[in-house]
């Protein structure tokens, strides 16, 4: 299989914001769980907006980004919210981006499939249950227990050992800043979708090429030829 006329082995997903639809729940629960803390709405709503318009570089996990929010908060307190965040997630879990159940299958049938996210197991394994999602149809996967989470280009190496497949060979499709990071350290090619929020010309702007920026995972299988 192809991909822009150069061979792929391997297809490295990111789970939110490229398999899961972020957007669906994510302000609920973000707002969820600081009611619970009794912090203030707002500065979660500034965010959101200039995530929106490309103004703003996120955390490469909700837990590094938390005292962002409210730099007041102790490190116990950024870790209470976490815990209360992951706990509304549970109640209200993410949907799949329209296509991407469809899309997974289509590439399994023509490449392995791995996951590259800073979710650790147990989390990650739950919000692809509840979106109808086996973790069992994924090869490979890297999850934030492995002591180099991404931006670290070696969140790769358990994938590339496990598949015995070269980075030359693999794509990564991601929707994130960590995403674009990870894939440029890591020497491994890089497929930006717009699905989780982060508008084209920021890409653009972070030197992906416009023809490597699709809406969603869905459209990927229509780029790649035999």
């Amino acid at each position: 299989m192809k991909l822009f006329g150069k061979p792929i082995e391997c297809v490295i997903l990111d789970v939110d914001g490229t398999i899961l639809d972020l957007w669906a729940c994510f302000r609920q629960n973000l707002v969820t769980a600081a009611e619970r803390l009794s912090l203030p709405i707002k500065p979660i709503d500034e965010y959101l907006v200039s995530v929106r318009l490309g103004t703003v570089r996120g955390e490469a996990s909700l837990s590094d980004g938390v005292r962002k929010f409210w730099p007041w908060l102790s490190l116990e307190q950024a870790h209470q919210y976490s815990a209360y965040f992951r706990e509304a997630e549970r109640r209200a879990p993410y949907p799949p981006v329209a296509g991407a159940v469809e899309a997974i299958h289509w590439l399994r049938k023509h490449v392995p499939v791995a996951l590259c996210t800073t979710n650790e197991l147990p989390t990650n394994d739950h919000r692809l249950r509840a979106a109808g999602i086996n973790p069992a149809w994924f090869a490979a996967a890297s999850t934030g227990e492995y002591a180099h989470r991404k931006p670290d280009p070696r969140a790769f190496d358990p994938i590339f050992k496990r598949l015995g497949v070269s980075r030359e060979t693999a794509i990564y499709v991601g929707d994130w800043y960590p995403d674009m990071v990870v894939a440029r350290d890591a020497g491994v090619r890089f497929l930006a979708v717009l699905s989780g929020g982060i508008p084209r010309h920021t890409f653009i702007h972070e030197g992906v090429p416009d023809d490597h920026i699709i809406e969603r995972l869905a459209d990927l299988p229509k780029l790649i030829t035999e």
